[in-house]
């Protein structure tokens, strides 16, 4: 499976950590140079660099035309809403998961057919069930 990443921290090192991940080719967007150079020596791993605020641009040059799933796991909730909702509505990516902390937030945009999960919970439990439904 493709899987596009918008977000690169403790919960992306999670995810491509854990067993799952093998069997996965993943390409990770974000402005955390640290976190991209940590991760970018895994397998199956392609990192792109994020420096201007024009995400579709970003998400076309990551493969969103090809990906299977999106990932939105940035920090900025907003941003989220608003790739996921790109990603999903735009490009038609089946599979799409948005992380939202915010409960009102959450209550909205999980009407919109987008996968909400929360931070706070068991959220590698959450994406790796979304990604084998």
């Amino acid at each position: 499976m493709r899987i596009l990443i918008l977000g690169c921290g403790p919960l992306t090192t999670l995810l491509l950590a854990s067993p799952e991940s093998n069997e996965h080719q993943f390409t990770i967007l974000s402005d955390d140079i640290d976190c991209l150079n940590e991760v970018a020596n895994e397998p199956a791993v392609n990192t792109l660099l994020t420096l201007e605020p024009l995400m579709q641009d970003y998400l076309q040059l990551g493969g969103i035309d090809t990906a299977d799933a999106f990932l939105a796991l940035s920090e900025d909730e907003h941003q989220n809403i608003l790739t996921s909702q790109i990603a999903k509505h735009i490009f038609n990516v089946q599979k799409v998961v948005c992380r939202l902390e915010d409960p009102e937030l959450q209550r909205l945009y999980s009407e919109m057919d987008l996968e909400i999960v929360n931070p706070t919970l068991d959220l590698l439990q959450d994406i790796t069930r979304t990604l084998e439904s």
